[in-house]
């Protein structure tokens, strides 16, 4: 998961099993006899390591197809703002787009997207589009019952945990004394808080130096609630309620914002004020015994000239081990979900002239022996999202274990997603400013979401709440066709 150099990031088939399961039942993953298009596609891509995404496929698509990419850069997190220009300006600046699924609601109900299920059924694509993990393709590719976007970059978070501390004898022992009991990967965050404060302040991976217990992708004010949002589903909270109330600011989310705020003195000293890739640097120059991050580090960190772990390698990944996060016992039942922000979808501009070109690119995207070229590339920000993507067979650049790629696939069963609905970013900025505040000493979590939860009820206002009730209608729709137990 990468913004520049800001980090990117229900059955699943398993990678070999998947490809096995297609074999059998005849589908081709290759959709229809190749069309020359002679044209040139205005595409809005991320920059950076995103742009891998598209230049692996130049070639191929000027080669086969006549299509000629012009890629043009646009920050992002305000690249939907370039596309909502363009609308207003008339449109015909882009033929495709690319953008945070969080700002479907505000793409697609302002006209800006082109639902596009016709052409798939046009070029015989279906076959690629079930390729799709269920659960991206439910949550951010889909709206309203139509499909408005393919993911490019798949994103969902896991739990890295150091093996070597939690299966050290010395380490259990010192933990058994201290606790009373075993020491062990911790299941709720309760467990969790007490395991990262046990294992900070002192070398237990006898490096000379004291350790930590924790960190998390990023402490950052632009990117804290991918951390929170998860923790606050898991504890019963969600978004709104169905009259599109805020449903965050209640026991759920003060539980979440009040742990979150305590993890914080487990980790490396200044994480607070540290961006996404130098969090990232934190996570191998020093001994953290609990990481959660997205995909990009199990799939990354291997490489010793990757982009996105520069201090990594083969010897510090062959320490960790993979899971779930933790979650809450809430009225005798356990829940936990998985941050999946932050991931990358493409679509096509309703001003387009050249609908079936764009298709062409999509098809291309999704197509696996073409897709994995940037899967498969230590210097790319694209991690799984197709079905087959699971699997070592993939790869044959980089070196994934598959017990890093089982793990990715299941816990994105239980992911949580980003909120979609129109007017997402000036939701989401005024949640950020209040949750970064607060986990830096500013009163307290009850009146930090409170103050978040009543801008929320101006800009739900001002966007109309007939109109954000429908919308969050949808949103919930989709929660309910991926098969998350999301309150609200």
């Amino acid at each position: 998961m990468t913004t520049t150099h800001l980090m990117k990031r229900r059955t699943f088939l398993h990678g070999s099993a998947a490809l096995g399961a297609l074999g059998l039942s005849g589908m081709s993953l290759k959709a229809g006899a190749s069309e020359i298009y002679n044209t040139t596609l205005n595409i809005m891509s991320h920059p950076g390591q995103i742009l891998p995404i598209y230049t692996h496929q130049a070639e191929f698509l000027k080669a086969n197809h006549g299509i000629t990419m012009n890629l043009l850069e646009s920050p992002d997190p305000t690249s939907y703002q370039d596309a909502l220009k363009d609308l207003r300006s008339g449109g015909g600046t882009y033929d495709m787009v690319m953008h945070f699924p969080r700002y479907n609601g505000d793409l697609v109900t302002s006209g800006y997207l082109r639902p596009i299920d016709d052409l798939i059924a046009s070029h015989n694509a279906g076959a690629l589009f079930d390729n799709i993990s269920d659960t991206y393709r439910k949550l951010y590719c889909e709206w309203g019952g139509n499909t408005i976007a393919i993911p490019v970059d798949g994103d969902v978070a896991m739990m890295y945990f150091r093996k070597d501390a939690f299966e050290s004898a010395e380490v259990k022992a010192k933990y058994k004394s201290e606790f009373g009991t075993d020491l062990a990967v911790p299941r709720t965050w309760e467990q969790f808080k007490q395991v990262a404060n046990f294992f900070t302040g002192w070398d237990w991976a006898g490096s000379g130096k004291s350790g930590y217990g924790f960190q998390t992708s990023t402490w950052d004010r632009a990117f804290i609630e991918q951390q929170w949002a998860p923790m606050m589903a898991s504890a019963g909270g969600t978004w709104f309620d169905e009259n599109c109330n805020p449903a965050f600011n209640n026991a759920a989310g003060v539980r979440a914002a009040d742990d979150l705020k305590s993890l914080l003195s487990a980790a490396p000293e200044g994480s607070a004020s540290l961006s996404w890739g130098q969090t990232m640097e934190t996570v191998f120059a020093e001994d953290v015994a609990m990481v959660l991050w997205y995909m990009d580090l199990g799939r990354l960190g291997w490489a010793e000239n990757s982009w996105f772990a520069a201090s990594g390698g083969p010897e510090k990944m062959a320490k960790f081990g993979y899971g779930p996060w933790p979650g809450y016992e809430v009225d005798g039942n356990y829940r936990n979900f998985n941050s999946m922000f932050y991931g990358r979808v493409a679509g096509i501009s309703n001003f387009t002239e050249k609908p079936d070109a764009c298709m062409e690119v999509m098809k291309t995207l999704l197509t696996p022996e073409r897709r994995v070229l940037s899967m498969d590339d230590a210097q790319s920000g694209s991690d799984m999202f197709l079905k087959t993507d699971y699997t070592t067979d993939s790869f044959k650049v980089l070196t994934p274990s598959q017990e890093f790629l089982d793990a990715a696939s299941n816990v994105i069963q239980n992911g949580f997603p980003e909120m979609n609905m129109p007017g997402t970013g000036e939701y989401m900025d005024s949640l950020q400013g209040e949750l970064h505040a607060f986990i830096n000493g500013s009163g307290t979590a009850q009146e930090a979401l409170d103050r978040a939860a009543d801008r929320w009820q101006s800009i739900t206002d001002r966007f109309g709440r007939d109109t954000q009730i429908e919308a969050w209608a949808k949103v919930r729709a989709s929660y309910v066709s991926a098969g998350l137990n999301i309150s609200g």
